[in-house]
């Protein structure tokens, strides 16, 4: 068997983030609140985001043989 690994980066057009909301609520403690919005904010800025077809592009080179071990897509 083997394992290869797609690291995408961060995609606005994707509901990642949406979908993740919910599961994260709680996990922030009270201490950590303003740090963590900030780092959230900073993400809403990013200029360098990965699309759908980036993380597309990296699987298929990952299921193409004779390939490296880790694929980054998009940024």
């Amino acid at each position: 068997m083997r394992v290869k690994l797609v690291e995408s980066g961060h995609g606005r057009s994707t509901n990642f983030a949406a979908n993740c909301q919910q599961r994260m609520q709680g996990l922030i403690t009270k201490p950590h609140e303003t740090f963590a919005h900030e780092v959230f904010t900073e993400f809403g800025r990013l200029s360098a985001v990965t699309s759908a077809t980036d993380v597309a592009d990296g699987v298929w080179h990952a299921t193409t043989p004779l390939q490296p071990v880790a694929f980054p897509s998009g940024c």
